[in-house]
């Protein structure tokens, strides 16, 4: 049972973040996520916040009682990873440059 709670938490953070994270890169995504907060507002934010809420109790509650809460730890981090790697260091790199003087 805690097995499947956390792969429900673990699905459900991939979807959400997932979902949230492609606003980097894609403008077509980004564009999406903006037309549905401009159309559900205040319910987007609850819904969304509800979702991490669900996902991060649900892959705590798996990592923290499963005996296979190695396995899930890194499932979550090699998650995070991934996307660090991919989406947030290319950012930061290129933020990096651009604010760096140029040297000579």
């Amino acid at each position: 049972m805690i097995t499947l709670i956390f792969i429900i938490g673990y699905l459900t953070m991939v979807l959400n973040e997932g979902f949230v994270i492609m606003r980097h890169l894609s403008k077509k995504m980004a564009k999406k996520r903006e037309n549905l907060i401009k159309k559900y507002g205040k319910k987007w934010k609850i819904f969304h916040s509800t979702m991490d809420v669900v996902w991060v109790s649900f892959v705590s509650i798996g990592i923290i009682f499963s005996e296979y809460r190695w396995f899930f730890l890194g499932l979550v981090l090699g998650f995070w990873i991934i996307v660090f790697v991919v989406v947030y260091l290319p950012k930061l790199l290129k933020m990096r440059a651009k604010f760096r003087p140029d040297e000579e």
